[in-house]
């Protein structure tokens, strides 16, 4: 039973879904059940919240390392989160506090990111191969392009960059996509089917 009312549940719920997607069969249930799905992810938040403060709470009371940090991410996390509760999402001074804080730590991570990303193309564009070759102009094409010092090298960068981005880099992106949609879609037939149960105990 543990894996029958699981797999249950979840072919009833696909049928809805494509029915009220594909035929427009049954679009108040589909409907429901995107309510439901709104639910669930807010119960995976909150699940999230518990595991988090469980972890850092024992680490508080073991002093172990970093244990000062624990105190602190814990006063953060349910500070805002009371402030949000009574003053609103709408509230300036609640969109302030993410706009000057989480959205430049985004900023800072991803611009970190764009050193490791170079040191990675540096490393597998070696032009050993002509497609290497290729990659490894294409790339460096780009980057001159996107950087405010290769239009002042060469201003041709600029358009060769916007045709690389448009053309070559664009094709290749719908031709991942397409794949990976027919993937995703072969995935949920085999689950529809009940080949694959990712939803069952042990995980088959």
């Amino acid at each position: 039973m543990k894996r029958t009312l699981p797999y249950i549940i979840s072919l009833i719920a696909a049928c809805i879904i494509i029915l009220g997607a594909f035929f427009n069969i049954m679009p108040k249930g589909q409907e429901e059940l995107d309510k439901w799905y709104i639910l669930s992810s807010s119960a995976a938040c909150a699940i999230g919240l518990v595991n988090l403060t469980a972890i850092h709470s024992r680490n508080i009371r073991r002093r172990n390392k970093d244990w000062d940090l624990s105190i602190l991410l814990l006063v953060i996390t349910y500070g805002y989160l009371i402030f949000g509760l009574f003053a609103g999402p709408d509230n300036e001074t609640y969109s302030w506090i993410f706009n000057a804080t989480a959205v430049p730590l985004g900023s800072t991570f991803y611009s970190l990111l764009g050193f490791y990303i170079v040191s990675a193309a540096y490393r597998a564009f070696r032009a050993k191969t002509r497609e290497a070759a290729i990659l490894l102009g294409a790339a460096v094409i780009v980057l001159l392009g996107r950087a405010p010092l290769g239009e002042v090298i060469w201003a041709g960068f600029g358009t060769w960059t916007k045709w690389i981005m448009d053309i070559p880099n664009t094709a290749a992106m719908r031709a991942v996509m397409f794949g990976a949609t027919l993937g995703s879609f072969i995935t949920a037939i085999r689950i529809f089917l009940g080949f694959d149960r990712p939803y069952a105990s042990a995980g088959e």
